[in-house]
């Protein structure tokens, strides 16, 4: 199993092209259930030049690459800041993901002042997206067949715990 605690991805970072504001660990590794051959999923945000944002033409918004690096697979998706903001405010969980990872990689003042606007973003949509996450995760393997709650005495699977 690929501990990505022990792998120094900080030169993935540096190697971009442009300024990343952040990356994070997202994948197996973020859920808890990395196996000896999970790869390396690293999400996050750059900064393109504002040369590219103007003109005629709509620039890479989003950059994606797959390697293998010392014997471990990466996957680095990142996207640009003004991409990035969009989907944050169009409800989108997958980013928010990004965003508030503990598994933290590389962070600046921007990935910080984003994190705190996260809250203002978050919607009854993400909530059901997490909640139909957890059920389909096992997270609610112990509930009885035609029953909104766990059969668990704590109840980890009702609606109010959700």
């Amino acid at each position: 199993m690929t501990d990505v605690l022990d792998l120094d991805l900080r030169p993935v970072i540096a190697e971009q092209p442009d300024p990343v504001l952040f990356a994070t660990v997202s994948g197996a590794h973020l859920y808890g259930f990395p196996s000896r051959d999970s790869d390396v999923d690293l999400r996050g945000v750059h900064l393109l030049p504002a040369a590219a944002l103007v003109g005629l033409r709509e620039p890479d918004e989003t950059r994606s690459r797959m390697w293998v690096r010392d014997g471990v697979e990466m996957d680095l998706v990142t996207h640009d800041l003004r991409k990035f903001v969009r989907l944050m405010l169009r409800r989108n969980g997958y980013v928010l993901e990004q965003l508030l990872s503990p598994l933290v990689v590389h962070t600046t003042d921007t990935h910080r002042e984003l994190a705190a606007l996260a809250p203002g973003t978050l919607t009854g949509h993400n909530a059901h997206h997490y909640r139909g996450s957890r059920r389909t995760s096992g997270g609610c393997s112990r509930r009885p067949a035609n029953s909104s709650r766990c059969s668990t005495p704590s109840g980890c699977c009702s609606p109010a715990s959700i």
